[in-house]
């Protein structure tokens, strides 16, 4: 329940041993590479000609896997009305364990997969030029489809020795011809009948052609590009027959393509298998390398580091390695180790910032409280059950992956706090007349107020006292001293007079108001304490008055769980007061008011899920964080982890930790 303690890992061996030993750190699943630093010698250039061979068959794994997924839903689409069709199981996205072995076993057949890509390409290719010649046939159908009605060849339409034929189209059906009619030229027209516009045949004598043309256009006609010697509807039925012949290759294409969905598992291994290799090829980059020699530094847990050395020793005995603690000027990364209950709540303060390497880890104690904000502001256990239940099956029979897993454990968790305050609450669906083991929120709303106000008022206490522990830890105890007690002697101080006014006691007053008293009287005298000179702690101590705004702000941040819980409440209620009104009609309205009830609450439930992990994130970001953690940590991002299909089982899936105590030492485990 910490941040593991993590070594640097310095191996120096033979060139020719280095892709063997970065395959074995790879493998170890706890190994993250960092740039060498502190070896002074000249380093041969990186040599980027492996990055560029393991991403470039990334690529054509990845647009294999695109290819083969997009045939799939084509073909699903085309037989969407064949119901034994749709009873076929849809291929799944989860990932699946693979040993190391498999993914080497996969990439040895490398060439044979890459040929089949590449025959994938082919029909891509293939298929992509009959899509663009089917959209031009498509585009020509159309620009022919006014001149269906014309009998002659496009090809008679041309110039005699005297005159010249125009053959004309307007788009709307109102266009005429009056006004080349009533000019002096000697003209011939002829109108054919079209669905949407007007075609006409002109013929004038050549020398008004342009004439003609500028009257015509000024009347919305334009000629005719078409000089084919055929007919408009000869040439629309063969473009049509040659849409029918590409359509039926289109089709046999997609059924070839389908041939070689068998590949599509190792194509996801192969892709994962260039994922790894690019990520070796890339961590080369910050390795120092000679013609002869290398130098590999990188971050593993502790106490994983023996057991990691071993297995490198025993894959050559020309390498050395040393093993060594985190110095003042290193940025290790940080990996956290909770127990189940606790580990789905790391997340939450992922968002945030993880904790940096050393610093102590905030988890367990913002879990605790994020759990019983959660709950409170939920408050009721019949959503809480629904939670629960629903989260334990999706876990059990989806099995998700990490992320989604997490969350999916966070809410189900949360459901236990739900159940809880809804039954001290007396929350069930919203329904009036629940008994309340407490007090029931919606009769009592400043109990309720107050007592969100306690719960804030309890975390602030807690994370002043978590800064008091890091400040003892940094042997800084005065400051750790001095910084909190008169804060939360303040909080303790409003405590006693609100519980004066609750009780009626006037001594309980007086003794809260000399607490308070006291408090201002020490923030002033010690806020200071850090300014170097005497005007800087009179001021400091001044300021330290100020700074009790933001106690109190930050007091007053909690009534959101008051005000989300009572919302919840009420928005249950009156739902439950719309479907109600169905319930006088018998049988049947009982129906139709549990139907209209359902969707409802699973809207309330949904609102409650979203607002309560937000405002939740909120107060511990803000309002707790902010009073002792620092953050700033990057994760531990061992190579192997980033793969997309597969999930890689390494040589330590479940290693037991046995945290070491002893002192910060180098050693050569296997010698030169």
């Amino acid at each position: 329940m910490s941040v593991v303690e993590m070594s640097k890992l310095r191996l120096v061996g033979l060139t020719a041993e280095c892709d063997k030993v970065l395959d074995t750190l790879a493998k170890s699943g706890v190994f993250e590479v960092c740039p060498t630093k502190g070896v002074e010698i000249e380093s041969r250039p990186f040599d980027g000609a492996r990055l560029d061979k393991a991403v470039a068959r990334q690529v054509k794994a990845a647009f294999a896997l695109d290819f083969l997924t997009r045939a799939e839903a084509e073909d699903r689409e085309n037989h969407r009305k064949d119901k034994e069709y749709k009873k076929r199981k849809k291929r799944s996205n989860k990932r699946r364990e693979l040993e190391y072995g498999e993914l080497e076993d996969v990439a040895a057949r490398e060439y044979e997969l890459l040929s089949k890509v590449d025959e994938m390409e082919k029909i891509s290719f293939r298929r992509a030029e009959i899509k663009a010649e089917k959209a031009r046939i498509d585009a020509s159908v159309r620009a022919l489809f006014p001149y269906l009605s014309f009998p002659l060849k496009f090809s008679d339409v041309c110039d005699t020795s005297k005159t010249s034929r125009l053959l004309v189209y307007a788009d709307a059906a109102t266009a005429n011809l009056d006004r080349l009619k009533n000019s002096d030229m000697a003209s011939v027209t002829e109108c054919y009948p079209t669905e949407r516009g007007t075609l006409a045949l002109v013929i004038v004598l050549k020398e008004d052609r342009q004439k003609a043309l500028n009257i015509l256009s000024d009347s919305g006609f334009s000629e005719t590009e078409f000089k084919d010697e055929a007919t408009a509807e000869n040439m629309t039925a063969d473009l049509n027959l040659r849409r029918a012949e590409l359509q039926k290759e289109d089709g046999e294409l997609l059924d070839s393509s389908l041939n070689y969905a068998s590949y599509f598992d190792d194509l996801k291994v192969l892709y994962d298998a260039a994922v790894l290799e690019a990520e070796k090829a890339h961590a080369a980059e910050g390795f120092v390398r000679t013609e002869e020699t290398f130098v590999i530094e990188g971050w593993l847990p502790k106490d994983a580091a023996e057991e990691v050395c071993e297995r490198v020793r025993s894959q050559t005995e020309r390498v050395c390695i040393f093993v060594t603690e985190p110095e003042a000027d290193d940025n290790p990364p940080t990996l956290l180790e909770n127990p189940k209950v606790i580990a789905p709540f790391e997340d939450v303060t992922n968002l945030y910032s993880p904790p940096g390497y050393g610093e102590t880890d905030p988890n367990p104690f913002m879990a605790t409280f994020f759990f019983i904000f959660y709950g409170f502001m939920m408050a009721d256990a019949g959503y809480g059950v629904i939670m629960t239940v629903v989260a334990l099956v999706a876990l059990k029979l989806l099995k998700p992956e990490k992320g989604t897993g997490r969350l999916i454990a966070l809410i189900g968790i949360c459901g236990v706090s739900t159940i809880f305050w809804g039954i001290l609450f007396g929350g069930l669906f919203g329904i009036e007349g629940i008994p309340a083991l407490w007090f029931n929120p919606m009769d009592e709303p400043l109990t309720m107020f107050g007592l969100s106000l306690v719960l804030g008022a309890i975390q602030i206490v807690f994370g002043y006292g978590l800064y008091a522990a890091k400040m003892f830890k940094q042997k800084k105890y005065f400051a750790g001293i001095v910084d909190v007690v008169f804060k939360i002697t303040i909080i303790i101080g409003v405590g006693l007079i609100m519980l004066a006014m609750l009780l009626k006691l006037p001594s309980v007053t007086t003794a809260g108001i000399i607490v308070i008293v006291a408090s201002l009287v020490g923030i002033v005298l010690t806020a200071g304490h850090a300014k170097p000179t005497i005007a800087g702690k009179i001021v400091g101590g001044f300021t330290g008055l100020y700074d009790l705004m933001n106690l109190l702000s930050d007091v007053l941040s909690y009534a959101r769980l008051f005000g989300l819980a009572l919302a919840s409440s009420a928005i249950a209620l009156a739902f439950n007061t719309l479907g109600s009104l169905f319930f006088g009609f018998g049988v049947f309205g009982y129906v139709i008011g549990i139907i209209v009830l359902i969707p409802l609450h699973a809207f309330n439930l949904g609102l409650g899920l979203l607002s309560s992990y937000v405002h939740n994130a909120r107060l511990q970001f803000i309002e707790f964080y902010s009073k002792f953690y620092d953050g700033g940590g990057r994760l531990f991002n061992p190579m192997g982890e980033n793969t997309k299909y597969v999930k890689l089982k390494p040589f330590l899936p479940q290693r037991k930790r046995k945290q070491k105590t002893e002192k910060s030492r180098s050693r050569d485990i296997s010698g030169a």
